[in-house]
Formats: structure tokens, sequence, C-alpha cells
């Protein structure tokens, strides 16, 4: 049985953080293609939008991205709060920052999001981004040691 070719690794498929700052240069850029190139290979992947349903597999997840560019790219500063990594996986809390028009006026909107990848053959890909609505203060900044239970 013929194996199948894999693709290439390339420089952004390197870590979790090169997948992570290639989606949201994607964003931002509206290159739905390169967004999509860097979720994995597998209907299991998963996206939840702020305020939204839950999509799951690559088609949902693409027209859900879609539908978010057609209205223009999006300008989204993203700062990672935590990162856990293991040899095979990577979880990111992020704090997106985002920049909105209302009423003709630049406003900023806050989106707390968690961003889940694994490594695969040819390299680390997205299998989740699930967001939510935030605020200016992130969790980590608002926890006191009080608040932490473990």
């Amino acid at each position: 049985m013929p194996r199948r070719k894999l693709p290439p690794q390339t420089p952004w498929t390197n870590s979790p953080d090169d997948v992570e700052a290639a989606f949201y240069d994607a964003l931002a850029s509206g290159n739905l293609d390169a967004l999509m190139s860097l979720w994995a290979e597998d209907e299991e992947i998963c996206c939840i939008h702020p305020g939204g349903q839950r999509l799951d597999g690559t088609a949902a997840i693409r027209d859900g991205f879609a539908q978010l560019l057609s209205n223009g790219v999006l300008q989204i500063n993203a700062e990672v709060q935590h990162r856990w990594h293991s040899m095979t996986s990577a979880t990111h809390s992020v704090v997106e920052r985002v920049q909105v028009e209302i009423d003709g006026k630049p406003q900023w909107g806050f989106v707390l999001a968690t961003n889940v990848f694994v490594q695969v053959a040819s390299g680390w890909r997205m299998v989740l981004h699930h967001a939510s609505p935030g605020t200016p203060q992130t969790p980590l900044d608002a926890m006191t040691p009080s608040d932490v239970l473990h």
C-alpha cells in the first residue's frame, strides 16, 4: 500500500507559538486560505466565536471565518497569558484586543480565547479556538493568591 506523502514542515508550523502568530497574521490580512492551512486535517477540530455556536469540522470553521472576514480584516492584538506545552500538544490562554468601528470611531473590544495545538507529522496545527467576550482586565491580573484553589 503506498504511503501518503506528507506536506513539508514550514517555518510557521515549527512550534505552537509560530502557528498562533500565523493565525493572527492571517486574520489581520484577511487570508482565509492561510488561516485554514493552520488547522489540523481532522473533522474533530472545533471553533467557537464569541457568543456563537460550536463549529465542528473544516467546512463549518471555514464558513465561520469567511463570515467574520466578509466585513474586512480583523485587527487583533493577542497577548498570551498562559502557555502549557507537552511533547505533542499545547494550550494557550490568550487575551485578544480587537479593534472595531462604532459610529465611525475605532473602539477596542476584549476577547478571552483558548487555542489548542497538536503536533502532527507535518508540524504543529490548531485543533481548537474557543473565544468568549472579555474585559480589559485579564483574569490573571484579577486573581489574588486567596482566589487560587490549587
